[in-house]
Parts: structure tokens; sequence; C-alpha cells
């Protein structure tokens, strides 16, 4: 049904470009990912991938996303145990170069010629939510990878038909889907794609691709099956009440609001050629779309589509949250790029000059922060630094190796062990009174009413500062912290960034 209209991609000969582009993509993103300031999220993702490699997520401890990211890193928290966070960023960074190679070859797969595939991933990667999601420790590089490897599959099965690309492609997405959800839409509406416009051969390719996602959820459904209370709380539950709440606590629950959201949402895909390149390729399908007879080009429009569902879903929005629109993007972006090679040379030169001027908002946070780190350091070698000055003050008091903090990410260098009930760094904590105490108990997370719950065995020590609110959201997680310590009779130390507040329980023998 499909294959006649998916070509082989044209041969060429231009390797010392390719490999001099290599390089400085990976250049640029080492850096980005060494030089690109903590982001306030990574505290949950670093736990959760230090105690994804010791203990049975949601089971033991809490986390509140699907489990795949957590798994995948883990391994990255036993081999690096005292520069985890640096290791974590550099993943993630060589995360995000896979992703452009595999760009480019699924837009060499559908035909696209080699210098237009070149742009256009050139093009994505310059977005404001790819330099920051490729340089720092979140959930969305990931997914990005393997739903672009998905699309990748499915530009093969539509040139080959044969189930096990189908197969292939769903599993894919369905791991996707373990990592983040909101890239659910973008493997829907590939189903959808395959189901509208397959007829009956498209009806069996839709089953074998439904096959393969469920494949590649098992291990999240098998996770919900061991804890479903712990694992619908932080999968769902969580997302749905715990920002209203939390916000509506800060006096800001207007900027939940649906006018808001997608006020947002512009700005972040204005943030790049994301906006830009959505305008363009919505007019050229408007004007071209009776005779776009392209599978490949049907199926970027399909999964933009999905994408763009998928990136309006989270609340409140966020930068990350484009990231499912860029994978299709990139592939409708080469079709356009090659559709313009018959242009007349000013509009050729108009189309490039506009979508290159639309990348400079994105670019610039970026800019900034490498142009910080010359200057004064690396935040991430620094905290690394700052967390083995703090694991040293706390075995020369002699005590062992437990901590709890809200900030899992800016101490878990040290070598002290994170009580798992903090997995979640401040987010299940500072929402806390929308779960009762027994419940919370249950599921593992720690709230200001189950504080007194550290009593049983009274940590070594408790770090404090990296959550002392907002202009925007001004409410103190710290504080419940704090003043626990206080009372107990911790002493205070301040940490080398001038902003962390260890305390440490006293010995019997401390002089006072």
């Amino acid at each position: 049904m499909f294959r006649q209209s998916i070509r082989a991609p044209v041969r060429g000969h231009s390797l010392p470009v390719a490999l001099i582009l290599a390089l400085a993509l990976t250049v640029w993103f080492g850096l980005t990912a060494i030089a690109t300031p903590f982001d306030h999220d990574e505290s949950q993702y670093v736990a959760g991938a230090y105690f994804g490699g010791q203990l049975l997520i949601f089971r033991d401890f809490l986390y509140l996303q699907p489990p795949l990211h957590s798994w995948v890193y883990a391994p990255l928290a036993s081999l690096f145990p005292g520069d985890m966070v640096l290791a974590m960023r550099l993943a993630t960074a060589a995360t995000a170069l896979c992703t452009l190679s595999i760009l480019w070859v699924a837009q060499r797969i559908a035909g696209i010629s080699r210098g237009s595939a070149a742009i256009a991933t050139l093009l994505v990667a310059a977005t404001a939510a790819f330099q920051f999601t490729g340089s720092v420790v979140r959930n969305d590089m990931l997914p990005t990878l393997l739903s672009s490897s998905g699309l990748l599959i499915s530009l093969l099965a539509l040139r080959h038909g044969t189930p096990r690309y189908w197969f292939a492609a769903g599993s894919l997405f369905g791991l996707a889907i373990a990592t983040k959800l909101n890239f659910a839409p973008l493997g829907l509406m590939a189903g959808l794609f395959v189901i509208g416009t397959g007829g009956r051969c498209g009806f069996r390719a839709a089953c074998w691709l439904a096959a393969g996602a469920a494949a590649g959820m098992a291990p999240m459904l098998i996770v919900w099956a061991l804890a479903p209370d712990a694992f619908l709380y932080g999968v769902f539950t969580y997302g749905a009440t715990a920002p209203h709440a939390w916000y509506a606590a800060n006096g800001a629950f207007d900027e939940l609001s649906t006018l808001e959201k997608l006020t947002d949402l512009l700005k972040y895909l204005w943030k790049g050629s994301a906006l830009a390149a959505l305008i363009l390729l919505s007019a050229n399908w408007i004007t071209t779309r009776q005779r776009i007879r392209s599978p490949g080009r049907r199926l970027a429009i399909w999964m933009t589509g999905g994408a763009l569902i998928g990136a309006a879903l989270p609340t409140p929005s966020q930068v990350q949250y484009v990231m499912p629109l860029l994978p299709p993007l990139a592939l409708a972006l080469g079709y356009l790029l090659d559709d313009a090679r018959r242009w007349s040379f000013a509009q050729r030169r108009v189309l490039l000059g506009f979508l290159c001027l639309a990348t400079i908002p994105g670019m610039l946070t970026a800019v900034r922060h490498v142009g910080a780190m010359m200057h004064k350091g690396s935040p991430v070698l620094e905290a690394d630094a700052a967390a083995r000055w703090a694991g040293a003050q706390v075995r020369a008091m002699g005590h062992g190796g437990d901590v709890v903090t809200l900030s899992p990410h800016m101490i878990l260098g040290s070598g002290l062990a994170l009580d798992p009930r903090f997995a979640t760094g401040a987010f299940a904590y500072r929402t806390g009174w929308t779960m009762p105490p027994r419940f919370a108990r249950h599921i593992h997370a720690m709230t200001p009413e189950t504080l007194s719950d550290l009593d049983h065995a009274p940590p070594a020590a408790i770090l404090t500062g990296y959550e002392a609110g907002t202009r925007k959201l001004p409410l103190r997680p710290d504080d419940g912290l704090v003043a626990y310590a206080q009372r107990r009779g911790y002493r205070m130390t301040v940490m080398p960034d001038g902003v962390g507040r260890l305390y440490v329980r006293p010995t019997k023998h401390a002089p006072r």
C-alpha cells in the first residue's frame, strides 16, 4: 500500500563536513551539560536514578513519572557515585546527539536530500526546548530519542510493509510513553494514520503497531501491578492535582488557566524555529494538500497534530513539553526544504533567513550559560565539590552517612545515603496536605505532617537552603526541615556556595 512512495536515500560523499559538524555538536552539548544551572526538577530525576538501582520503584520509593528513565540512568549512579549528576548530564547530552543522528537518518530514509536533512536537523537542535532538555537531567530527551527511532522504523515500515517493522516501531513508541506520558498522543496519531490511510492493510499494520506499543509499555504495567497505589498517585494523581494545589497555595492559581497555558506554549515554540516552521508548514500544507501523496509527509502531519496535543496536556506549560513535536517537525521541515529547491533563489533565501533568524531566541540562553561558565565556573562541578565537602563534614562528626533533603541533586555526590522518603525532592512534600498521613506512609512519601517520623531514626544531616521560595511561588518548603533541625539541636554549617545550609546532628562528646 505504502511502499512505492518512500524512496531510498540518495547516495553522496561529504564525510569531512559530517565529521566536523558531529564534532562541533558534541563539543557544544558537552559544554552546555556542564554550564547550564540546575533546573528545579532535576532533584527528582537524579534521586529516582539513584534509588532505581537499589530499590523497586513505587513499591519501595515514590516516583512522580513513568519508570523507564530512572532504570536507564540507574547504572550511572552506581558507576559514578561521586559525580553522578555530571555523569547523568553528559549522558543526556549523548542522548541528544543520538537523537539528532536518528532524525537525520530518518529524513534520508524518507528520500530527503542530504543538505535539507542536515538543515532541518540543525534547526530542531537550535530550539530552546532541545537545548534545555539536552543539558539537564530530565526525562524528556530519552523519550525524544525513542520516538525519533519509532519514526525512523515507521518510515522503513512504510517502505517494506512487513509486520516486524510495525511491531518494532510500536515498541519504541511504547517505551517513549513508559518514559514520559505526554508522548502518548504522538504514538496514537501514528496508529490512526496507519488505520486511516492504509485500508485493510493499514488495519493489520496498526494491530502490529499496537502490539509493539503494549510490549514497550509492559515494564510500566508490571510495576503498576506490584504497587498500584503508589503508581497511580505518582504517574497520574500527582500531575492532575498537585500543581493546582501548589499554585493556589502560593496565590498564583490564575497562571494555570487555559489562556495562560496556550500563551506559554506559544512562547516556548517561538524560542527556536518551531513556531516559524509550524507557520510555514501550515501554509504549505494548506496550499498543497490535494497533491500530498507521500505517506511520509502525511505521517509527519498526523504525528505533528498528536505532538501538539501532547505538548498542551501538562500543567503548567514548560519549555520541555514541546519535545514530542520535534521529531515529526524535523521530518516535515526536511520535506519543505527539499520543495524549496525548486523555488527561485530569492524565495529560498527568504525561507532560510526566516528560519535561521528564528533560532536566535532558542540559542541565546544556552550561549549565556556557556559564557557565564567561562567566567564563574561550572555550577555542576561546583555542586559536586560542595557535596563531597558536606560528606566529609558529616563523617568527621563520627556519624553514619544518612541525610534528608528536598534537594537530592545537591548532596548525592557526597556519599551520604538519602532517605528514600525524600526521593521526589520537594514535590510530594510541598503539597503533602493533599494526602492523609496514613496514605503518605503507605506510598513512602514524606510530608510536613509525617516529618516527626524521622525521630525513629534521626538522620545524621539535613540539607536545606535550595527550596526557599521564588518571586512567583513564595512559599518555602525548606522551612519545615529547618524548624525540625533547630528543635532537635542540629548544628548549622553554611555550604561552600553560600546558599545551602547543612545541619549536622551533634554527638554527645562534641564541643559546645
